[in-house]
């Protein structure tokens, strides 16, 4: 009964905030030029259930290439793509762990954010002013992990029609969850000047380019 009440507060939570928000701080859409893309973090984990494990590197990295490969095609006005590597397994990594946070301040926290010293610099390396960060968190179910928990759900309902004679279990087997987060940083200054989320949804796959695009194009649509 906990997993169903819990359950059903997660789905709750996914209905009210499945539209992208954003906000601009200090600039707008028509000022932020010379804007360079430091490459994603991608923290995705591997789950069982509902509940999130631990980092699952091999879909991470597959999701790091499809968001590469996708967003230069989107329109948005990024002159530079910068290399930056996030070491996502090391859990006290504190740049990691900064951009795992973008997915909890939401657009009225992410205003008064200091962005790492080391994003500014690369930032500034590239000759831009303007540095867009994304994370993209959530999880994906491997396949045997997913058939496991099918074939334990349905022992489980076949016990409980078989000894009580009725049946009360969550619908909690989704696939994958995904949630995309970003901001855009001026690097003169280390201001943020917008934020944008398009918070986890079970409606996109990280692991499928066309699902990323449609995420990618509502997280971004004030510069499309």
């Amino acid at each position: 009964m906990k997993r169903f009440v819990f359950s059903l507060a997660i789905l709750a939570a996914l209905v009210f905030t499945s539209c992208a928000t954003s906000k601009f701080y200090s600039q707008n859409a028509s000022t932020v030029r010379t804007l360079a893309l430091v490459q994603p973090c991608s923290y995705l984990t591997d789950a069982i259930g509902d509940f999130p494990t631990d980092y699952y590197g091999p879909v991470s990295m597959v999701n790091n290439a499809i968001l590469m490969e996708t967003i230069p095609t989107l329109g948005l006005p990024i002159e530079k793509v910068i290399p930056f590597e996030f070491n996502c397994a090391d859990k006290s990594d504190a740049i990691v762990r900064w951009m795992r946070h973008l997915a909890d301040v939401g657009a009225s926290g992410a205003k008064n954010m200091t962005v790492p010293s080391d994003l500014i610099d690369a930032v500034k390396g590239s000759g831009c002013r303007y540095g867009m960060l994304l994370s993209d968190i959530g999880y994906v179910k491997n396949a045997r992990q997913y058939n496991i928990e099918k074939s334990i759900e349905m022992g489980i309902k076949i016990a409980d029609v078989l000894i009580n004679n009725h049946l009360e279990l969550s619908n909690d087997t989704e696939a994958y969850l995904n949630g995309l987060f970003s901001v855009i940083f001026d690097a003169q200054t280390g201001e943020v000047v917008w934020f944008g989320a398009a918070p986890r949804s079970y409606k996109f796959n990280p692991m499928d380019g066309k699902d990323m695009e449609k995420q990618l194009t509502k997280l971004y649509k004030a510069f499309l």
